[in-house]
């Protein structure tokens, strides 16, 4: 199998290096790899050669995604985001999987290794999931973080949709599963976070994973009890009481940012 791959970025300077290096040492030979620099307005590092495919102003990662389906030339696609690694045996473990026609899509998990902030640990702890039992599954959503796809599938459904600024990856999962093709979750497919987002931060990555298409009184009243039940006692176990106070924020966060 031929496979393409590509790490798109914005302002992801501290952490692109070690993104692509993980991309270019995979244990599985790639036919080409290149970037995708959504319009970034701070200076990118030198990638020696490295091919670089500049968009002219922020477009969002529907457009990015699209513009790197559009450049692939291979069977397979492999993304990696720009503030992750991926492990060198990512694509030997997540090929197999497309030997089934009806495979269109394969992702895998984040784990998250700097603990030293309290927004670090909520974000592997309630994002992430990164100690959470993840099991095998056909997965209702396709999460773009770390995953390959199978070209010619998404092309079908007509490809990520270029106006989503984000939840591009579960609207293409939706439409995937709607034109009967599957999505697999592999827990067993790992990339590794390192960067440092802060408290507003984590709490705009976990509205936007959680709340793509709005969020209305319903959700904010649902997510404040899941809040207080779930993800404070989950901090508490741990001992980690600044993370409790990022659970609390959490759910009004969600609903001022969505108003």
């Amino acid at each position: 199998m031929l496979v393409s791959a590509y790490v798109p970025c914005y302002n992801s300077q501290a952490t692109i290096r070690e993104a692509v290096k993980s991309v270019l040492e995979q244990d599985y030979p790639l036919q080409e790899f290149f970037v995708i620099d959504d319009g970034s307005t701070e200076p990118m590092p030198e990638l020696n050669d490295v091919r670089v495919i500049r968009l002219g102003t922020n477009q969002g990662r529907g457009a990015a995604r699209a513009r790197a389906m559009q450049e692939a030339k291979s069977e397979l696609v492999l993304a990696c985001d720009a503030t992750l690694a991926v492990d060198r045996n990512f694509l030997s473990i997540a090929l197999p999987w497309f030997k089934d026609e009806k495979v269109a899509a394969v992702f895998g998990r984040i784990i998250e290794v700097d603990l030293s902030s309290a927004s670090n640990r909520w974000r592997g702890r309630h994002l992430f999931r990164s100690d959470a039992v993840q099991e095998l599954s056909m997965a209702k959503t396709l999460a773009s973080g770390c995953f390959v796809v199978r070209r010619l599938s998404v092309e079908s459904v007509g490809g990520f949709d270029r106006a989503l600024r984000f939840g591009e990856d579960a609207d293409l999962g939706n439409r995937l599963r709607g034109a009967g093709y599957s999505v697999v979750f592999d827990p067993k497919l790992c990339a590794r976070s390192y960067t440092d987002n802060g408290v507003l931060g984590v709490l705009e990555r976990y509205t936007r994973w959680n709340s793509p298409n709005g969020f209305g009184v319903r959700d904010y009243l649902r997510q404040v009890n899941y809040s207080m039940k779930v993800m404070v006692p989950a901090d508490l176990k741990a001992g980690d009481i600044a993370s409790a106070f990022i659970s609390l924020l959490c759910p009004h966060y969600q609903f001022w940012t969505r108003l």
